[in-house]
């Protein structure tokens, strides 16, 4: 009998989870259509083509063109420009619209329209009077005609966006004590869900800092032997010669172009077949592109593809943290789902890879440190050499390793164990450090000039003879640079809501996310049943000062190697320094919030419930407001 309503109550689950899908679903598709493009939905729907050669023009004294459009209030939400060119058209547009009173408004539009398109869409939103197109003389004879339209355009990351929050949302408050228990679970699928709204939105663009460079790292090595070919859309993309799009519809048409350009191979040469040990943090995005060309897919879903490979190996990385981290979880969860963080990880780049796995190696060091059995061998292997993995590509976080040199003597079985352990720490540490200090070394020692390849007045060796002559003046250019940046580089919106090219976001969301990581930050190690006595408390002393040393000392090898690399000989100021570098940092600077004391009354099942859920809000706002407003 008991089975039977147990059976009965799981039925009722499943048809109302079923029936919350469905209504769902539409109301996503309904937010998409109508309430984000509400007056285009609201206004009759058509399109008005007017070819050029019968549209009134008037020559004026500038040397343009000016084309005159007279209408009765109709709502216009774009205007495309039809053309053929083979340089790009700049125009303005004077539109006279009503506003919501009735009252006639004057606004000015400008537009340059790519000679690779063939056409343009421009937004305009209003119910218009009359409008004022103006050109150059020497391109009014490249324009065919001139489109006025009124639809809704239907964008994929949009729709994702609001059924992703709303579904996600629904689950973890419908189901609080099933994925409240998981937390590794929320974390996966806000991420994933998240990232892949970021990868749609940004449709062919590249979006984040250097992504050229990274994408075409990734292209070159993604063929697997000793030939490559470079098509038309790569060399667009690599040479940063891909129009901008401002609107969906332009967005579409270039994603048609790319896909056409494909085709039209423009280089091809042969190339090594081995993957040197920095570009190794490509390898998700690699195979990410190989199967694409393999699949035979589009060029636009290649990219995609290459993107969205690096989503899922950064999220895993995370995902096995929080799953095999005993301490911690909720600050994982929390720093893996920062705005900046997931926009990493949804583009081409290496420093989604080092974020993650630096997270994993040090989330599993703080298992093994706290933990009061001898040291595990399978779990401290995987955690060192997630960091030193990780570090391949930007070493100068590899002092996140001497973490392992706080292990006390009751961890091993014997002295001599300890000791091994601890040199070998040591050999590794070198060897890393020596990976970027004997290139330097061999720069200055044969007294060759390397600087920033972008130009200025760069030179290590030089920079690096001025630190050693004046060692107190650069102690003060960097220790300055640490501390009026210190803020905002670990908490401000340079850092947590920073979208690179997309721009920087410190609305609402920003805040949602600032105060759920700080209030996690504080509460998170408090959850735990077990108090503890006073030996533990000074390992965590200890544990907390000497992972406040590594970080500082960290930050101050970030500042120096940008000084010598990105900054002029002799400046006051460090450049090149960018926030994004401190992501490592966070979670690191988390360990020394660890407390007992603050605690929080809640059910361990509705804190992480409500830690994702707060998190998955001010992510998604960011998201929208950097992606899409």
């Amino acid at each position: 009998m008991e089975q039977i309503k147990q059976i009965l109550k799981n039925k009722k689950i499943y048809l109302r989870d079923f029936i919350a899908i469905i209504v769902i679903f539409f109301l996503s598709l309904f937010v998409e259509q109508v309430l984000l493009q509400w007056n285009s939905f609201k206004n009759e729907k058509y399109e008005q083509t007017f070819q050029v050669s019968e549209v009134q023009k008037a020559e004026n004294k500038d040397g343009e063109t000016t084309y005159d459009f007279l209408f009765d209030g109709r709502y216009v939400s774009s205007i495309y420009l039809i053309y053929q060119s083979k340089t790009d058209i700049s125009s303005r547009m004077k539109v006279t619209f009503y506003d919501g009173y009735g009252q006639k408004e004057v606004m000015e539009l400008e537009d340059t329209a790519s000679f690779l398109l063939g056409k343009s869409a421009v937004w305009v939103d209003q119910k218009v009077d009359s409008l004022k197109l103006t050109v150059e003389n020497k391109d009014a004879d490249k324009l065919n005609s001139i489109i006025f339209v009124n639809h809704t355009v239907f964008s994929w990351a949009k729709f994702l966006l609001v059924f992703s929050v709303l579904l996600l949302s629904y689950l973890f408050v419908s189901h609080c004590t099933f994925f409240g228990k998981r937390p590794e679970w929320m974390y996966a699928m806000v991420s994933v869900a998240l990232g892949t709204v970021i990868i749609l939105s940004a449709h062919h663009s590249f979006d984040s800092w250097d992504e050229q460079i990274h994408y075409n790292i990734a292209y070159t090595d993604s063929w697997v032997w000793n030939y490559m070919e470079y098509s038309d859309a790569v060399m667009s993309n690599v040479e940063m010669r891909v129009p901008t799009g401002d609107t969906l519809e332009e967005e579409q048409w270039i994603g048609e172009w790319l896909n056409q350009a494909n085709d039209t191979v423009v280089l091809s040469s042969q190339k090594g077949r081995f993957l040197r040990y920095g570009q190794r943090a490509y390898l998700p995005q690699i195979l990410g592109l190989g199967l694409g060309r393999t699949l035979g897919l589009s060029y636009v879903a290649t990219v995609f593809l290459g993107k969205f490979f690096n989503l899922l190996f950064c999220t895993a990385v995370v995902t096995c943290a929080i799953r095999f981290s005993k301490y911690g979880k909720r600050t994982l969860m929390c720093v893996g789902l920062l705005p900046t963080t997931v926009f990493l990880f949804s583009s081409f780049t290496y420093d989604a890879f080092v974020i993650a796995l630096l997270m994993l190696g040090i989330a599993l060091f703080v298992t093994e440190y706290l933990s009061e059995e001898k040291i595990q061998t399978k779990r401290t292997m995987v955690s060192i050499l997630a960091m030193v993995v990780g570090c391949f590509s930007k070493a100068v976080y590899i002092p996140f390793l001497a973490l392992y040199w706080l292990m006390p003597k009751d961890k091993f079985y014997s002295r001599r164990q300890k000791n091994l352990f601890k040199a070998g720490i040591f050999v590794l540490l070198i060897l890393m450090f020596a990976s970027f200090i004997l290139p330097l070394i061999g720069n200055v020692t044969s007294g060759a000039e390397v600087g920033d390849y972008r130009g200025g007045d760069t030179s290590q060796t030089s920079q690096l003879s001025m630190i050693l002559g004046y060692p107190l003046t650069y102690t003060g250019v960097l220790l300055k640079s640490l501390g009026t940046t210190f803020a905002s580089y670990f908490i401000g919106s340079k850092v947590l809501a920073n979208f690179a090219y997309r721009g920087i976001y410190d609305g609402i969301g920003y805040f949602v996310v600032l105060l759920t990581m700080l209030f996690t930050f504080v509460t998170d190690f408090g959850m735990t049943e077990k108090t503890y006595d006073a030996q533990m408390k000074r390992k965590i002393l200890m544990m907390k000062i000497w992972n406040a040393v590594l970080i500082f000392g960290t930050a101050c090898l970030v500042w120096t190697a940008l000084y010598l690399d990105f900054t002029p000989v002799g400046s006051m100021v460090i450049n090149g320094v960018s926030p994004r570098y401190y992501l490592p940092l966070i979670f690191p600077l988390s360990l020394i919030f660890i407390n007992q004391k603050v605690r929080c009354s809640m059910k361990l099942e509705n804190y992480q419930s409500l830690i994702a859920f707060l998190m998955l809000i001010g992510t998604g706002i960011s998201i929208y407001c950097l992606m899409f407003a």
